[in-house]
């Protein structure tokens, strides 16, 4: 079975979302693979990956919802950035999208993105693998 993999290099700033959408498609396309799965995946235990919709006002309740359970003032045992870690975890560290002829089949409102919950910026890769077949 064809393994397609590539990277999508960020430069981020802390609890900020980062769309993926068309970056990912285009490794859809460039992979031309007709049917399969496509895997984004974040190597590190600060950042995650999510689908959801990229209304801003959505992605503010939702970093509000990250503060309220994984407060960055509670004290953790953990005290570097136990609260990044938290939220990573809640979040969690990659989605897969099926793909049907040769596109992402992500709902209407549906997008790829990438949170970064640690203290400061970071330079991240995030990898993309598809793993599917080619058009009969």
């Amino acid at each position: 079975m064809p393994v397609h993999t590539e990277m999508i290099k960020l430069k981020t700033k802390p609890n900020q979302f980062y769309e993926l959408t068309d970056k990912v498609k285009g490794i859809i396309k460039s992979s031309e693979l007709f049917s399969g799965l496509c895997i984004v995946f974040c190597p590190g235990s600060t950042g995650a990956v999510i689908l959801n919709e990229n209304d801003p006002m959505l992605l503010k309740d939702l970093k509000d919802v990250l503060e309220n359970v994984a407060s960055q003032k509670n004290f953790w045992t953990h005290t570097d950035n136990a609260y990044s870690h938290i939220r990573a975890t809640l979040l969690g560290p990659s989605v897969s999208v099926p793909i049907e002829e040769g596109r992402a089949t992500l709902g209407q409102w549906q997008s790829v993105l990438f949170y970064e919950a640690d203290t400061k910026a970071r330079d991240r890769e995030i990898i993309v693998t598809i793993v599917g077949e080619y058009e009969e």
